[in-house]
């Protein structure tokens, strides 16, 4: 690995596939020292996708935490380097976030992370939307009080007429409003009837991510070469 010249570049060399920065100051009291958020993507590969169509959700799951596992050591290098040139840096893993997997909830979430940044946005779902691999990503993110150059927030949604995640939401938790920033989770999806209904097929050795599966710009990430 060629030695790096920003915090950007390191990151994807490790592996991450997008990369941005963020103005997140006052956004969780916790984090008050580190206003700055360096907002992490990683592609799932596309066999983790194709399980789900084939409903082999055993294999989606064991690949999906392996990812989550990559994020997490993406993370904590970057939170190292930032250390080693002079900054302070926490990164943002899921345990240190304090995700609670029943409300779906997080002390400050990825995807605000995210959209702040300019890196996609919030799709029908609720679920982060970029353009190259549409929602088939996984988030993690490094707050920092280190100089960063901000990206331009995106504050609406970019999805167009599609509703292939609405339609294929086996119990219609989606709701026809598409986000922007003004906007409450509980406005775009019934969130309480989602983790419901994830938790009783988690529980059964199933699951369900058929938003994911099933949006456009998702599909158009699995048909390229």
């Amino acid at each position: 690995m060629s030695e790096p010249n920003n915090i950007q570049e390191y990151l994807i060399q490790l592996g991450a596939s997008k990369v941005g920065f963020a103005d997140v100051n006052g956004l969780a009291s916790e984090f008050i020292d580190l206003p700055n958020g360096i907002s992490i993507v990683l592609k799932l590969p596309k066999k983790t996708i194709e399980s789900i169509e084939d409903e082999n959700y055993e294999k989606y799951w064991k690949c999906f935490h392996s990812q989550i596992d990559k994020l997490t050591e993406i993370a904590l290098k970057g939170e190292e380097y930032i250390k080693n040139i002079g900054y302070d840096a926490f990164a943002l893993t899921m345990t240190r976030n304090e995700c609670d997997m029943k409300k779906l909830l997080s002390i400050l979430p990825y995807k605000t992370i995210a959209t702040k940044s300019g890196l996609g946005w919030i799709g029908r779902s609720a679920l982060f939307v970029t353009p190259e691999y549409g929602s088939a990503v996984a988030l993690g993110a490094i707050l920092t009080d280190m100089p960063l150059e901000f990206g331009k927030a995106i504050t609406d949604s970019e999805c167009d007429d599609c509703t292939n995640c609405q339609e294929a939401c086996p119990v219609g938790a989606i709701n026809p409003q598409k986000w922007n920033d003004r906007l409450s989770r509980d406005d775009i999806i019934d969130i309480e009837k989602c983790s419901k209904y994830i938790m009783n097929q988690f529980k059964a050795g199933s699951g369900c991510t058929k938003c994911m599966s099933e949006c456009k710009l998702t599909k158009e990430y699995l048909k390229k070469e």
